[in-house]
């Protein structure tokens, strides 16, 4: 299986290369190098881009089909959106449909950047077959109890679309597999349990303060915490998972706690 760098080390030999360009254009002039030794920084991002294949694939397969959603039938387009009631139909087969589905530009480049970014971890972390068995383990899972709260318990039968079950469910693989890796989705280093929790807490505060903002919270929550479930089933290290959820269960007390100081010193102030 081919080496798929972290985003630290790829962020270091980028820099590396950049602070040795005025150098390599001079060796260059003197014939001691090749175009392609200056090119050397575009090399690496283009490296970087394409290692974790399958998440790259993956990406640019919702980028096709968002693309040709532009130029389709809203009638034949709402064939493969995801209704609550397709769970009790022949229409079943949208819990994984609609996965490849976005309601907006927004929506898609959020969505693509996530999966980007977690995929590459879970990528590297199980390898291509437990990587697909995880997204769409978790793709399915979220669809399916997500329908089922908004059918049985809110009696609505409003569609879903986008991939957020599943990558939430590749967040919470990396938070469990690889609970220190530095990831710089919030532009600053931060251990990617931190960003994982973060990013499940804005969830669970807009389902408290029942925010309508036609995102699909439930299915976020399920894709997340189905995950548990699925690598316990796929992965023969018990021990190591049990290491990340003991460590991501103590971050969340941390956090937590630091949350509840912060509101108390807030109102004491």
């Amino acid at each position: 299986m081919e080496e798929i760098d972290s985003e630290s080390k790829f962020i270091w030999r980028l820099i590396l290369a950049i602070l040795a360009t005025p150098f390599t254009f001079i060796m260059m002039l003197f014939g001691k190098r090749a175009l392609n030794d200056l090119l050397r920084p575009f090399g690496l991002m283009l490296e970087f881009l394409f290692q974790a294949k399958a998440t790259i694939i993956i990406i640019l397969l919702n980028i096709i089909i968002f693309t040709a959603m532009l130029f389709v039938n809203d009638k034949i387009i709402s064939l493969f959106l995801n209704y609550p009631s397709d769970l009790l139909s022949v229409r079943i087969f949208t819990i994984i449909t609609s996965g490849f589905m976005h309601a907006s530009i927004s929506h898609l480049l959020f969505n693509m950047l996530a999966l980007f970014i977690f995929g590459r971890v879970v990528e590297k972390s199980f390898g291509v077959n437990k990587f697909l068995a995880i997204y769409f383990g978790a793709l399915v899972l979220s669809n399916i109890i997500s329908s089922i709260i908004h059918l049985f318990i809110f009696n609505q039968n409003i569609a879903g679309v986008g991939a957020s079950g599943a990558i939430y469910g590749l967040i919470a693989a990396a938070m469990l597999i690889a609970p220190f890796y530095i990831t710089y989705e919030l532009i600053i280093p931060l251990p990617i349990t931190v960003v994982g929790w973060l990013t499940i807490a804005t969830d669970i505060s807009d389902i408290l303060m029942q925010v309508d903002d036609g995102v699909g919270h439930f299915a976020h929550l399920a894709g997340f915490f189905s995950v548990v479930m699925i690598l316990y089933m796929i992965e023969d290290d018990k021990e190591r998972l049990r290491k990340g959820l003991l460590i991501n269960a103590f971050t969340l007390v941390i956090g937590i706690i630091a949350y509840l100081w912060m509101n108390d010193w807030k109102i004491a102030i």
